[in-house]
């Protein structure tokens, strides 16, 4: 197995997400590799006619004062032994945001889930770990069910659909 130096697991705070983090911690674990973990804030789109300057930069600093702290509590919900973990908060457009800290951070590997918080409307705009997938030059595993097992570092997946992408 190729040792890596630095996993990237982007998240959105979904169970789908928590467990590509899951998944990541043990690799990261195994490789004694440093584990990133990236939340990327969407900036709010045409609230210039609704709201004033004041208060949308109000109300940007309040989603990120939240993201910061869902961020802390995602992390925390596992006990993150042996592996240096390092919160990241930016933000911009997912995938894009995604890309740039993998090249900016020499990231050897990209850890995502697929189906978190978006639901359908990727099949409009196209989701994030799919534009991941393509532009990425980084090997990339993608976690899609929702019944992967973790248990003394095997892994293990029950699914029906077993459809995890390594890309």
């Amino acid at each position: 197995m190729t040792n890596f130096s630095n996993i990237l697991v982007p998240t959105d705070f979904s169970d789908n997400s928590f467990q590509a983090f899951e998944f990541a911690h043990c690799l990261a674990k195994y490789s004694k590799a440093v584990l990133h973990v990236l939340n990327v804030v969407e900036p709010i789109l045409n609230t210039e006619k609704y709201w004033s300057k004041d208060n949308r930069e109000g109300f940007e600093k309040t989603r990120e004062l939240n993201a910061e702290e869902d961020l802390r509590r995602f992390i925390n919900r596992i006990s993150p032994q042996g592996v240096k973990i390092i919160e990241a908060l930016i933000s911009g457009k997912p995938h894009e945001q995604v890309l740039k800290y993998s090249h900016k951070n020499h990231i050897d590997l990209i850890v995502i889930s697929s189906h978190g918080w978006t639901g359908m409307s990727h099949m409009i705009t196209g989701n994030v770990t799919n534009k991941i997938f393509r532009y990425s030059e980084i090997p990339t595993i993608c976690i899609k069910s929702n019944n992967l097992v973790i248990q003394n570092g095997a892994f293990s997946a029950k699914s029906d659909f077993a459809e995890n992408w390594v890309g």
